[in-house]
């Protein structure tokens, strides 16, 4: 069965079914994810994703405008699956009487063997070539580190709802904890990428308690006095 739906250029085109059509996307970004992994992003044209996904390249258009949205989509994707983020969702919520207590498990998640597996993937190498620049894609460096200000973000939401919560001080630093929350993070990512990662998750815990230990004393009295 077929219905006309309008694509990302505003046509009016034959189309499967929804569940279909969700099905192709899903293939789409399978295939991409594989090659991407295997070739590179620069490497891998969109002619080459829909031949391995059986598709045509209009099925592609249909979905994605160009490369750069089939990926940083992909990402997101991924990102959901991963990294449940419906946890930080949760913990952004004003409705949320826990918001610290949703954010630490969160953070206790990403050491689960599927996140430290996609760490070590050659995906999330390709990603980090593009996020250092070394990939030479300044563009999509420029997405990239767009995406990693929105995550931010949304700690930063997360950390005002804590407060409002009186699960931190009122005084925090909320831009120096992100901060900190920022390089938790990246030191856990390097530390997985170093084959580590069942070291880490022996003391993972006790290390977020740690961090949100050393958040709640990143106020703006105790930074004012190290200045």
């Amino acid at each position: 069965m077929y219905v006309c739906l309008k694509s990302n250029t505003g046509q009016v085109m034959p189309r499967r079914t929804h569940d279909d059509s969700l099905e192709t996307k899903k293939n789409i970004l399978a295939s991409a994810q594989r090659l991407f992994s295997r070739r590179g992003f620069e490497r891998t044209s969109l002619s080459d994703i829909a031949k391995y996904a059986g598709v045509t390249r209009g099925a592609i258009y249909w979905h994605f405008e160009n490369k750069e949205e089939l990926l940083l989509c992909l990402i997101d994707s991924l990102e959901q699956d991963q990294f449940s983020l419906n946890l930080l969702n949760e913990a952004s919520d004003v409705n949320e009487p826990d918001p610290l207590g949703k954010f630490k498990s969160w953070l206790g998640g990403i050491v689960e063997d599927q996140n430290i597996k996609f760490m070590n993937s050659p995906f999330m190498s390709m990603m980090i070539a593009i996020m250092n620049g070394s990939s030479g894609n300044q563009s999509l460096r420029d997405k990239f580190l767009e995406k990693n200000a929105q995550r931010h973000e949304c700690f930063a939401m997360i950390l005002k709802n804590a407060i409002a919560k009186k699960q931190l001080p009122t005084n925090l630093d909320i831009s120096a904890a992100v901060e900190h929350l920022g390089v938790f993070f990246v030191g856990y990512m390097h530390q997985t990428r170093m084959n580590l990662a069942d070291e880490i998750k022996k003391n993972f815990a006790f290390y977020v308690d740690l961090e949100m230990e050393t958040i709640s004393h990143i106020t703006k009295d105790a930074l004012s006095k190290k200045m």
